[in-house]
């Protein structure tokens, strides 16, 4: 038998749902538009390769980060670009780092993705991410709520 609390803990859980499934759209659809960005021509300017400590699969381990900046002329005027994609670019090995940086060597003509509301936005390689995990979220925090209803 729910009580009181029982129905104000469902609640705030449907809410956290609620707010779940609606962060993982709308990131979903603000990297769709991405997709529609008019696309230049630019040009590598410099690569490099970062490391840092990061929590990544539930451990510390150095992440190696490529880095790439680029130049590109769009909306009237040059700019420099370093956005890789959208989402984090990680590599728990080195040498799978080296390799991505490979087929980016300075010089390279590179397809840039800019937006065309802020011309100085841009990004090599736009990706739509997956939603999956805020959505399975979302569904526990509702499976939750609904147990602290019946039970």
């Amino acid at each position: 038998m729910a009580d009181g609390l029982s129905y104000g803990l469902a609640g705030i859980l449907v809410v956290i749902a609620a707010v779940l499934a609606a962060m993982a759209f709308a990131e979903r659809a603000r990297c769709r538009a991405m997709l529609t960005w008019p696309v230049v021509k630019g040009t590598v300017a410099v690569t490099g390769l970062d490391a840092e400590r990061r929590v990544h699969r539930h451990a510390a381990r150095l992440m190696h980060m490529p880095t790439i900046a680029y130049r590109y002329s769009a909306g009237g005027a040059d700019h420099i670009g370093s956005r890789i994609s959208n989402q984090n670019i990680l590599f728990e090995r080195e040498d799978e780092a080296v390799q991505f940086l490979s087929r980016f060597p300075s010089g390279t003509v590179v397809d840039v993705h800019y937006n065309p509301v802020a011309p100085n936005e841009a990004l090599l390689q736009p990706r739509v991410p997956d939603p999956r995990p805020r959505l399975i979220g979302a569904g526990i925090a509702l499976v939750a709520a609904v147990l602290l209803i019946v039970l």
